[in-house]
């Protein structure tokens, strides 16, 4: 069995109530296995026979879709590709006095990601930015994640693209339990 990282889009804000043990109850009778999920946010760590994401997606997907009656987009990634994103984030906050946070936007393709940084306005001279495949890689001062004018265009192409922006310590523990499986 292989392991994925399932990230529902836009659950539990906004009037989008999914309660992660009773998604985790959804994913089981759906068929796979050793399901579980970090956080309230739509962070789904899970097993299946089927080895093809875009499959895998499309199942949850419909799956999702049957319980809650709307469509809940998500993007899903193998341990390959989280690695990659975990081990080739490209930034450490210089020592310079400043609190940062890290962020992942994770994107349904690389094609996506390189069309949404094509259109973003330039970045503070305290955050910064890069494309890592279909995902772009994000630091932004703490206090700061909704207010720039890059935060505001992130949340702009999200009512038209597939996105969905996780802090990177949710996207290390996420790696971390794709590693080590539960019983």
């Amino acid at each position: 069995m292989d392991f994925y990282a399932i990230f529902l889009r836009g659950v539990n804000v906004g009037g989008v109530k999914v309660l992660m043990k009773d998604l985790v109850a959804l994913l089981q009778d759906a068929g796979y296995t050793q399901v579980r999920t970090l956080l309230a946010s739509g962070n789904v760590v899970l097993a299946s026979k089927e080895t093809d994401p875009a499959r895998i997606k499309a199942g949850v997907e419909q799956a999702v879709r049957e319980r809650y009656g709307r469509d809940i987009p998500v993007i899903v990634q193998d341990v390959e590709q989280l690695e990659r994103i975990v081990t080739g984030f490209p930034f450490e906050s210089p020592d310079d006095g400043i609190q940062r946070h890290e962020y992942l936007v994770l994107t349904g393709s690389q094609k996506d990601a390189a069309a949404i940084l094509a259109g973003a306005p330039e970045t503070s001279s305290a955050e910064r930015v890069a494309r890592l495949g279909h995902a772009i890689c994000w630091e932004v001062p703490r206090g700061e994640s909704l207010k720039t004018p890059l935060a505001k265009h992130f949340a702009k192409v999200a009512s038209g693209t597939l996105v969905t922006t996780r802090n990177m310590n949710t996207i290390r523990k996420i790696h971390l339990a794709m590693k080590s499986p539960k019983p």
